[in-house]
């Protein structure tokens, strides 16, 4: 059985799937040397690479196998068209969402007390120093309330803080169900994003979010609010969020994703002072990565035996 991991980034993935497949030709490599490697491969596990109809059509993999949730990087229509199974792993099947939930209240914190000022602030001798918001008794806006998002809101009630929610179609009753304050649609994002301390982005733009947080929608923020992103870089437009935090509109920005991965350097977003990045590890943690890992390896032996595939997304040809 060969696998290929589609990418070098997120080593951990391989580390992870090595202990439960040891049997298998796991081997990482570059999206350079993708065309070539695809050939002779049994699945494909995309990491930042993006499987389109070109080398799709000269695989022989019978399976592309998502790590996590995301299928946007992969053409699941020319993988259909060749017969090739195409999986992913739902948050609620791992501790995913938790971590990604958790990661999301990290950078709220992060930025809200000006985390990245603090070795400038030591540098200078100076103590006491820079001066933060609290949480408790803000409101939050979460624009994507799946399970990240469901998860985020328990957490950020239990810290006293009032969560409003923006869901493409809202289910009867939820609002109530998960103690929110508001659930709209997009149609309501300019209205709610108003009273919003803080709008963690947790939406995939597959879902209907690409370009959803726009100029227009920083603008009609607080000067004093902060947005997190922890979806997909493609829900937020960095030109306008640029423009935004370096002219006062926004406060800060904490964010996970990124229109371009990894990050090139020398992206105003990694010299900004009210920005905190981190490298698209929102759901990287050992938790996340074993659960992951076992569903992997389970379709990894479906296979090998002829059993349906766990999480599929494409009909079988």
């Amino acid at each position: 059985m060969r696998i290929i991991l589609c990418g070098l980034t997120f080593p951990a993935a391989r580390e992870a799937l090595a202990a439960l497949v040891p049997d298998a030709d796991a081997l990482a490599v570059g999206i350079a040397d993708l065309p070539d490697a695809v050939r002779t491969a049994d699945v494909l596990i995309p990491l930042m690479a993006r499987l389109d109809g070109r080398l799709l059509a000269a695989t022989s993999a019978r399976l592309v196998q998502q790590w996590g949730v995301g299928l946007d990087g992969v053409d699941v229509a020319a993988a259909t068209a060749r017969g090739i199974r195409v999986c992913n792993v739902p948050s609620d099947a791992t501790l995913n969402g938790e971590s990604t939930a958790e990661h999301a209240l990290l950078l709220m914190l992060g930025v809200a007390r000006r985390l990245r000022s603090c070795a400038r602030v030591f540098q200078e001798g100076l103590w006491g120093v820079p001066r933060g918001e609290a949480l408790f008794g803000g409101v939050a806006l979460i624009v994507g309330f799946g399970r990240v998002g469901r998860a985020l809101a328990r957490r950020l009630r239990a810290m006293g803080m009032c969560v409003d929610a923006i869901r493409r179609v809202p289910e009867p009753g939820e609002a109530e169900r998960c103690g929110l304050r508001h659930l709209g649609t997009p149609h309501d994002l300019i209205r709610l994003v108003k009273d919003a301390d803080f709008v963690v982005c947790t939406a995939a733009p597959d879902s209907g979010g690409r370009g959803l947080i726009d100029a227009a929608v920083l603008r009609a923020m607080k000067p004093t609010a902060v947005l997190v992103n922890v979806g997909r870089g493609a829900v937020i437009d960095e030109a306008a969020l640029i423009a935004a935090l370096g002219d006062g509109t926004i406060a800060g920005a904490g964010l996970d994703v990124f229109q371009e991965e990894p990050l090139p350097p020398g992206h105003p977003f990694l010299s900004m002072e009210n920005v905190l990045v981190t490298p698209h590890v929102a759901g990287v943690t050992r938790q996340s990565y074993e659960g992951i890992a076992a569903v992997v390896a389970d379709n990894v032996r479906r296979l090998r035996t002829g059993e349906p595939f766990r999480y599929c997304v494409n009909p079988a040809p």
